[in-house]
């Protein structure tokens, strides 16, 4: 038998062999088969605390910084480099942040989805990297004599940690994916332009440092359409074109009557071979109707739209430019199950309420010719006052016209665009940009090319810090009927230029021209088609409306 000494002068004690009972008095390391004096025992069982405490810190440390935990161990030589590329990536990230500012930052990464694609793998390969040094650094810190339980606590930690950088990297891969998602579905470029507008005539110079010093204003057509499984063809119920301009950021909405009639063709449109001119055939030729005009020519006669993969969009655009005697350089088009999924994905928005507007309902018209509600046909009413309206409210709010007119129905739709607009925020963003993005991918399409989109997030921030004003055409200033657009035309001009140069002449076009002067549109009814809800022209609106250039609050 031997004999052990005790570290603190005590007297020395028996080594025991296997099969020896264990003495009272003392313990037995499980591993060796030591009897251990009761203060060496305590002395060990302090050290083993000591290093799991110390485990579970550098396991911490290691999930805050990469390898941060490893330079502490015996691995510094893998800890040391991981932390340098980590404190020089987030030194680069935040110097970027600081000096394009957050909002900037955002819009300049999300219009560079190349770039988005290769952080992406950056990302998903150093969350791997990062993982596995936490879990290296718990194994290279933990104490060799653990308890039983002190093992399961320490490897559940590690996996809490481990569950931390993982959780916020695959968002940031579901983010990456649904935002690149909808970028190849919504823009599409150039391949939604005919052969002869496959750019337009002017455009961002991209690369440059200011891509629109050579492009002073920028005509964005905005349409609204209305197709549905029981309606033939599509309506473009709701246009708006948004001009910018691109040093100031300020914009001007006009928003164009669906039931504009003999709206003026161009000659340079297959249209003007079946209408000349003019598109003047009484009321079932209104400016909503091009489309289907164009769509319907095309099937009769594909050589006239040869090579263009939308007739419909293309003739829509020619005439709205011609309208408003100002070029179209950008289409984008949403339709209405879109809107309804874009305000629920968005969380709904805030209205101020200023006309008391049914869901849903069926009119009739009276002896006299007046058109009323018929009495509970409608699901609910959107009241007055200050609302959160939810995606179908919404749509609702900004389609129906059954106790209104169009006018009034565009003056809401501008009030929800703007609202839209104002009540977006990173944290809304950062919270639902999945399904915001999904529901824009499967319903918003714009032929902006995606090697523009970094310039567009550039226009963007210069859009945040400008105004925006609104130039309704209303039965207070367009007879709709037999329009002045050559009147039009001058309204649209002086709302660009406030102050023209004495020597510069309105555009005018010879092929639109008449001369009605702008009068108060005689009432007019439509029969209820497909699912859209019965509408009257002109009749009496109690809601307060601007026909002149306005700043688009005092609307609303």
């Amino acid at each position: 038998m031997t004999y052990d000494n005790d570290p603190d002068g005590g007297a020395p004690h028996r080594r025991s062999r296997p099969d020896a009972a264990q003495r009272p008095g003392q313990s037995r390391h499980a591993s060796d088969d030591v009897y251990v004096h009761p203060t060496r025992a305590a002395r060990l069982a302090a050290q083993t605390n000591e290093g799991v405490g110390r485990a579970y810190g550098l396991t911490a440390l290691g999930t805050l910084l990469p390898g941060a935990g490893l330079i502490a161990t015996r691995r510094r030589l893998i800890g040391v480099p991981l932390l340098l590329i980590a404190l020089g990536s987030g030194a680069v990230g935040l110097y970027y942040l600081i000096k394009h500012g957050a909002f900037r930052s955002a819009l300049d990464l999300a219009a560079r989805p190349d770039l988005l694609r290769v952080f992406a793998v950056l990302l998903a390969v150093g969350g791997l990297v990062w993982i596995s040094s936490v879990v290296l650094t718990a194994l290279t810190a933990r104490p060799r004599r653990m308890t039983g339980g002190q093992r399961v606590g320490l490897t559940a930690f590690t996996g809490l940690m481990c569950l931390l950088i993982a959780a916020p990297t695959a968002l940031g891969l579901r983010y990456i994916d649904a935002h690149n998602d909808a970028v190849e579905t919504i823009f599409t470029g150039a391949d939604d332009r005919p052969p002869n507008e496959g750019t337009p005539s002017v455009g961002p110079a991209v690369g440059e440092s200011d891509p629109w010093a050579d492009f002073p204003r920028v005509n964005v057509l905005l349409l609204g359409s209305d197709a549905a499984d029981e309606r033939e063809g599509v309506r473009t119920d709701s246009m708006m074109v948004a001009s910018i301009d691109t040093t100031t950021g300020d914009m001007v909405l006009f928003g164009i009557p669906r039931n504009l009639q003999k709206v003026p063709i161009p000659t340079n449109s297959p249209l003007y071979k079946r209408f000349g001119n003019s598109f003047d055939c009484g009321n079932e030729c209104l400016m909503n109707a091009i489309w289907t005009a164009a769509e319907d020519l095309h099937e009769e006669n594909p050589g006239w739209f040869a090579g263009d993969p939308n007739p419909g969009q293309t003739a829509t655009r020619q005439v709205i430019s011609t309208i408003l005697g100002q070029p179209v350089h950008y289409t984008v088009i949403i339709d209405l199950d879109g809107f309804e999924a874009l305000v629920d994905a968005m969380g709904g928005v805030d209205i101020n309420v200023q006309e008391r507007v049914p869901i849903g309902g069926r009119a009739y018209t009276d002896a006299n010719g007046g058109i009323h509600l018929v009495e509970g046909s409608e699901r609910g009413w959107i009241e007055l006052g200050p609302q959160h309206l939810d995606g179908e409210q919404a749509l609702w709010y900004s389609r129906s016209r059954v106790t209104s007119d169009d006018f009034s129905r565009m003056r809401r739709q501008r009030c929800v665009v703007g609202a839209l607009v104002d009540q977006v925020n990173p944290l809304t963003l950062l919270q639902r940009y999945p399904a915001i993005a999904a529901a824009a991918g499967d319903h918003i399409t714009a032929d902006i090319d995606q090697t523009e989109l970094p310039a567009w997030a550039e226009l963007v921030e210069r859009v945040q810090g400008g105004t925006m004003r609104s130039l309704p055409f209303t039965a207070k200033n367009t007879n709709t009927v037999d329009p002045d657009y050559t009147a039009i035309r001058r309204e649209v001009y002086l709302a660009l230029h406030p102050d023209p140069k004495p020597d510069v002449e309105i555009p005018t076009a010879d092929d639109s021209d008449t001369t009605a002067t702008p009068t108060t549109e005689e009432p007019t009814t439509e029969e209820p088609t497909g699912t859209d809800e019965p509408t009257t022209d002109a009749p009496e609106v109690t809601t307060p409306e601007t026909d002149e250039l306005a700043e688009l609050g005092t609307v609303c």
